[in-house]
């Protein structure tokens, strides 16, 4: 029986578009020259490389990040106008938000394990208050551990003494879902809010989850 939601935060609870970042940061270097806004991207966001992975590392902090950036880039901005390109890149799934506040109606501890970073959380504890229903955030940022990492994973027993079968884990990419459930946790590949209410139906009560869905 699942005694335990966590949730993926990007993509799954809050959409989101990044690809406009290297886009503005470009129109902002001073070295435009020898750089394309699919450079800047690259060199940010590469799986393996990018400098944001040590960023949502916790290795370095936010000023040491941006200061980084500017650097690099030759960019002509402060931490403040940075802020305002690297922060409003998401939104809200209302109908996730709504599966979601059902599973808290229903008594269920909700988890969040998000790949993420100083700057974007602290965006998004101000400007999406569903976060703040979760009972425990676990953020690579804080851990010091991503995702596909057993570590961060393993933070979830730290929070709460629950078999790995109790737990039911949602988020969009798939090695991430596939290295959960190499720990024994149950997992869900989202795609949409309908598959999602699907699994509220299946895992938390088929006709309660139905009964709100439809009012």
């Amino acid at each position: 029986m699942i005694k335990l939601f966590v949730f993926d935060l990007g993509n799954v609870i809050l959409p989101f578009e990044h690809r406009q970042i290297g886009a503005k940061l470009y129109e902002r270097s001073r070295d435009r020259k020898n750089l394309t806004p699919q450079r800047v991207f690259d060199v940010l966001f590469d799986m393996e490389e990018g400098l944001i992975n040590r960023y949502e590392e916790g290795l370095m902090s936010s000023s040491e990040f941006f200061e980084d950036l500017k650097s690099r880039f030759e960019l002509d901005m402060d931490l403040e106008a940075f802020k305002d390109i690297w922060n409003p890149i998401f939104r809200e799934d209302e109908d996730v938000k709504q599966a979601i506040l059902y599973l808290k109606e229903k008594g269920y501890p909700l988890f969040l394990l998000s790949n993420t970073n100083e700057l974007h959380f602290s965006y998004i504890m101000e400007k999406y208050p569903i976060v703040h229903v979760f009972d425990e955030w676990i953020l690579s940022f804080e851990v010091g551990a991503k995702k596909p990492e057993e570590r961060i994973f393993r933070t979830i027993f730290e929070k709460m003494d629950i078999r790995a079968e109790e737990v039911f884990y949602i988020d969009d990419i798939p090695p991430y879902v596939e290295a959960a459930r190499a720990l024994g946790i149950d997992g869900m590949i989202f795609r949409d809010a309908e598959q999602l209410w699907d699994a509220a139906n299946s895992k938390a009560g088929a006709t309660q989850a139905r009964a709100l869905r439809s009012s």
